[in-house]
């Protein structure tokens, strides 16, 4: 199989993982989605093996540059959803009570991932 095929599993593993969770999630079989999980991950192992065995290069410095980047530009952009959620159901929750606990989860996701990042940061900073 050619790089080019290779990557294409690569693609379809996440998909296929999407969209069995979705249709887990809607049955509302929580069992199943767990199972889901647990299958995509054993699924990403055992092809990130089979891809190094082949003698395929899975990640190099400009593919780590990459994901860096796209992380990076996804934190930041899921800070700032965040942001806007809890300021727009803080807003909400005043004439709305019942959006009270959204606001709440809003909050403590933004919290935690803030927290998360600084820690992080701290970390690498010191590894690196």
């Amino acid at each position: 199989m050619n790089v080019e095929g290779w990557r294409a599993i690569g693609y379809a593993i996440p998909a296929t993982t999407a969209s069995l969770l979705a249709v887990a999630l809607w049955m509302g079989n929580a069992a199943l989605a767990f199972g889901v999980l647990a299958g995509a991950i054993a699924t990403t192992f055992l092809y990130s093996e089979w891809v190094k065995r082949r003698g395929g290069i899975i990640s190099d410095e400009r593919t780590l540059r990459i994901e860096e980047m796209a992380s990076r530009r996804t934190l930041q952009v899921l800070v700032l959803v965040l942001a806007f959620s809890v300021v727009g159901l803080a807003v909400l929750s005043q004439s709305c009570p019942e959006l009270r606990s959204a606001y709440y989860l809003s909050l403590a996701l933004m919290v935690l991932v803030s927290v998360l990042k600084v820690a992080l940061k701290h970390h690498y900073s010191r590894v690196m």
